[in-house]
């Protein structure tokens, strides 16, 4: 991820060695508790080394990240920290951009930094982001299968909904996404007040002000109910909402949850049947679940 610092600041990063198999979901974890970047260092068959920064240290620093992730995720694995400290900005605009590159998604979209002025779209629909501090560039395997699965709901539904909300919104992807593939309205929101902000300068940046409105907060402010809800969020928290997602959800309504990995796919399930949900479809690919239910 990136943020917009200023060149004489500096950010907080540390240093830990990681299990093989936890990687993704620690870097995951580690984008939702608002890092900047995750960088590996060094790398094996059992243990990779990566650095994690952020633009500020977090209350109890990399101590409390590692036990908030095994006490949400209730992991096995042992994350170990090598070292922590602060670093000089310096080029880190420079060095963002040369791994934020264009990414095809789906058949129809094209997610671009602003910077890509010259892409070739091939006929495919733009989604500029200038993500911040907000998760979400299409990169990441849970907002890429987000995008897809959402791209080919509405791709195939024979009336477009009037309305989506997009839960946990992060840097706005999933709502121009869906404003793009036909959707007039949207409502996003998300617990971050710096993640509404860059929803919002996204949302000017693609030409679509007045069409997605962002606020912070719960999924417990939207009171209404509409016939497409889209949400990319861990397992513990698409649980914790899991009442709301039935109470937002229309009768007949499409429900996409995404950031599922392994066996957490069939937790969401099992939980979102018990409450009127039935299953419809899925995407998996390396061990990531993008999931589409329907409201009963």
């Amino acid at each position: 991820m990136q943020n917009t610092l200023p060149s004489d600041a500096s950010y907080f990063c540390f240093c830990c060695s990681v299990p093989v198999e936890l990687l993704e979901l620690w870097s995951w974890f580690c984008f939702e508790k608002e890092a900047l970047g995750v960088e590996t260092l060094q790398e094996s068959s059992k243990v990779s080394l990566l650095k994690i920064s952020f633009t500020k240290k977090p209350d109890g620093g990399a101590k409390n990240i590692v036990e908030s992730f095994q006490s949400e995720l209730l992991t096995a694995g042992e994350i170990i920290i090598q070292e922590e400290g602060f670093s000089p900005i310096e080029n880190w605009q420079a060095n963002w951009r040369e791994h934020f590159r264009p990414v095809t998604v789906g058949k129809t979209l094209i997610i671009l930094p602003p910077w890509e002025t010259n892409s070739e779209l091939s006929g495919r629909s733009p989604v500029w982001i200038d993500p911040g501090q907000g998760f979400g560039t299409g990169h990441h395997l849970s907002t890429a299968l987000a995008l897809e699965m959402l791209e080919q709901h509405l791709l195939a539904v024979e009336t477009v909904p009037e309305k989506m909300f997009d839960l946990g919104t992060g840097s706005g992807i999933l709502a121009i996404a869906g404003c793009r593939l036909g959707v007039p309205q949207v409502s996003a929101i998300d617990l971050e007040s710096n993640a509404i902000a860059e929803v919002e300068r996204n949302t000017e940046l693609n030409g679509l002000s007045g069409r997605i409105k962002a606020q912070v907060g719960q999924p417990s402010l939207l009171k209404q109910h509409v016939s497409l809800v889209i949400c990319n969020m861990l397992l513990s928290e698409l649980l914790e909402i899991r009442l709301d997602l039935a109470r937002l959800s229309s009768p007949g309504g499409t429900l996409i949850c995404s950031g599922l990995l392994g066996k957490q796919a069939t937790v969401i399930r099992s939980s979102l049947e018990e409450l009127g949900f039935d299953y419809c479809s899925s995407i998996e690919r390396e061990n990531w679940w993008a999931i589409q239910f329907q409201q009963q």
